[in-house]
């Protein structure tokens, strides 16, 4: 009998397994900076803050959109859900959120559609940006 239970099971784990793994994979790409080792932040203070107006989203590389991302991950500002976080910066008043979180809003909204995590992130993170520096 047991020989018969342990059987049925194989399929069944074997679905399991295939699933995990499936998982797994998702897991991964969606990790822009998964051998990072740190970021060097005079060189991610000069990114962020030396954003150019008027990028053209289609000529910036994937990398560099990645990088970018990673960037914000290291500040905790994105998850790698894609979920914004800055209540720290609410918090310290650094950030109006009467001002900024409706902008946040409409491009997330904006760029809704867009599948690559990478390139999702970077146009919402430029959308905000190109906000804020046409407003300065």
């Amino acid at each position: 009998m047991p020989e018969k239970m342990s059987l049925r099971l194989v399929p069944h784990l074997a679905c399991i397994i295939f699933i995990l793994e499936i998982q797994f994979r998702i897991a991964d790409s969606n990790d822009p900076c998964p051998h990072n080792q740190g970021i060097d932040e005079d060189i991610a203070e000069s990114i962020l803050g030396d954003w150019p107006a008027n990028v053209d989203l289609t000529s910036v590389k994937r990398s560099h959109k990645c990088y970018v991302t990673c960037i914000l991950q290291y500040y905790n500002i994105v998850t790698t859900s894609g979920e914004i976080f800055l209540d720290k910066y609410y918090d310290t008043g650094v950030i109006d959120e009467l001002a900024v979180a409706p902008k946040i809003n409409r491009c997330r909204y904006e760029f809704r559609m867009e599948t690559d995590y990478c390139s999702r992130i970077f146009a919402i993170f430029n959308c905000l940006r190109q906000e804020i520096l046409t407003k300065s």
